[in-house]
């Protein structure tokens, strides 16, 4: 089945051993504007769309070069490249949520990723004391293979697992499989992180998730965190300078006016 439709003459061969990098749409857009940054960032360019945009909201809308981007699945890269980002700009339909996520399962198994780093961020409201020293914690599948790919690797070293004091069945209908260690484990404002680590589990391929708390405001911040942890764990954080986007300007308001600094112009909201 087709899953992936190349842009120009992009050849999707070009994703044999490369690490895909999969936003999910979870608090604060966080994952989302972790992608922009690491499209603007390492100089990536739209390759191609997973589907036909028939799982998440309609939405269209002009990007840094004036072309039509849309709320679809956006794959972004170079052809040769190690790394390619997805992008999702819209929110999942809640009647396709099974349906995106087994898009998403087809286009990974169907063209050898070597691994896959799925983005998600957390309500801060569920963090303890501990965790408010970790921002950043990962999850990975119970056991990993011998000689894990190098992302994964990283992701594995440089990050605590995540650990949450929370009473899962009171919080999630999303059945576990396991009474002692679930995974994937309860994700508080994640989205369809679960879903997704489950999906990749079933398929023994080699993939983690890196998380992020955060509370809904202005998220800029928290995006340039995620995306310095991507990058290290890529192993390319001293070889890459983030920079923002040109759209994100005016994102969250204008930086003048009565309150300046990161914050909107307090005068829109009284």
């Amino acid at each position: 089945m087709t899953t992936f439709y190349p842009a120009q003459t992009f050849d999707a061969g070009s994703f044999n051993g490369s690490t895909l990098i999969l936003p999910a749409v979870s608090l604060g857009n966080v994952p989302q504007l972790t992608a922009d940054l690491l499209v603007a960032s390492l100089g990536l360019r739209r390759v191609g769309w997973i589907g036909k945009g028939d799982t998440v909201a309609p939405f269209a809308g002009a990007g840094e070069d004036g072309e039509i981007v849309t709320g679809g699945l956006e794959v972004y890269g170079q052809p040769g490249s190690e790394v390619y980002v997805v992008q999702q700009r819209s929110p999942t339909l809640k009647t396709k949520k099974d349906a995106h996520v087994a898009l998403l399962h087809d286009f990974i198994t169907a063209n050898s990723f070597s691994s896959v780093m799925i983005l998600t961020s957390l309500d801060a409201a569920n963090q303890d004391d501990a965790q408010l020293l970790t921002p950043h914690q990962r999850v990975l599948p119970p056991h990993l293979p011998s000689s894990p790919p190098p992302p994964i690797q990283r992701l594995s070293d440089l990050f605590p697992p995540l650990n949450l004091n929370i009473d899962e069945s009171a919080h999630s209908s999303f059945p576990s499989s396991s009474a002692t260690a679930p995974y994937p484990p309860f994700l508080p404002a994640a989205g369809l992180t679960r879903r997704l680590l489950s999906s990749l589990a079933s398929e023994n391929i080699a993939h983690g998730a890196v998380t992020a708390w955060c509370v809904e405001g202005d998220n800029r911040g928290d995006a340039i965190a995620l995306a310095g942890v991507v990058l290290q764990t890529l192993g390319i954080e001293n070889d890459v300078q983030l920079q923002e986007p040109s759209s994100w300007e005016g994102l969250f308001g204008t930086t003048e006016g009565w309150s300046g600094g990161m914050g909107a112009d307090s005068e829109l909201y009284g």
